[in-house]
């Protein structure tokens, strides 16, 4: 049952309890990483997964842009990853695609082998929610994006996460309350669901 979990890792006894209830994996955020070394992040990764039977998964929010836990300590890198939207604008896909290799690579030196990222939401309405995070573009052009990131990371080796099924639109913030999408069925399934089935 324990493997079914993949837990918020503990500010304390993270080894031992990943241990106690054989958990599947830990996601770490940026308390994880404030002020810290990349040798006490392998140390603390490290510590995790020798306490355990079962290699975990151990996951991070590294979106980029708005959302980064890792690259937010200027320890563990100078600067913050960008998001792909920016990245998108500067130099398209082959700037997102380099910026990618990049981070996985920093990752995978930290003992991190999955990324809660991309993010496959449709939205090219500046000022929604999750305009910021998306890419910004039609579901075509965001579907060839996932689909070209999520090769990547495969042939790195770091697993990867497609958020946020059924698609955030151009819905409000659902961390502060409830949204309710009532576009029809078949929107989704012409529009939002496009990126998510590239990337499977």
């Amino acid at each position: 049952v324990g493997q079914i979990f993949f837990a918020r890792c503990p500010q304390e006894d993270g080894a031992a309890l990943a241990s106690q209830y054989h958990l599947g994996g830990y996601i770490l955020f940026g308390r994880d990483f404030k002020d810290k070394t990349a040798e006490q992040v392998k140390e603390d990764i490290a510590s995790y997964q020798s306490a355990v039977e079962i290699p975990m998964l151990i996951g991070v929010d590294e979106e980029g842009g708005t959302v980064v836990r890792v690259s937010s300590n200027p320890k563990l890198r100078p600067q913050r990853f960008q998001s792909p939207q920016a990245l998108y604008e500067q130099g398209g896909i082959e700037a997102i695609l380099a910026d990618t290799q990049e981070k996985d690579e920093l990752l995978r030196s930290l003992g991190i082998n999955v990324n809660f990222a991309p993010v496959c939401d449709v939205t090219q309405e500046e000022g929604a929610f999750m305009y910021d995070r998306s890419l910004g573009r039609d579901p075509e052009t965001t579907a060839d994006y996932v689909k070209r990131i999520v090769s990547l990371y495969g042939e790195n080796g770091m697993g990867c996460v497609l958020k946020h099924f059924p698609g955030y639109g151009n819905n409000e913030d659902t961390h502060t309350g409830v949204a309710l999408d009532e576009r029809p069925y078949d929107v989704f399934r012409q529009q939002d669901f496009l990126p998510f089935q590239a990337g499977i």
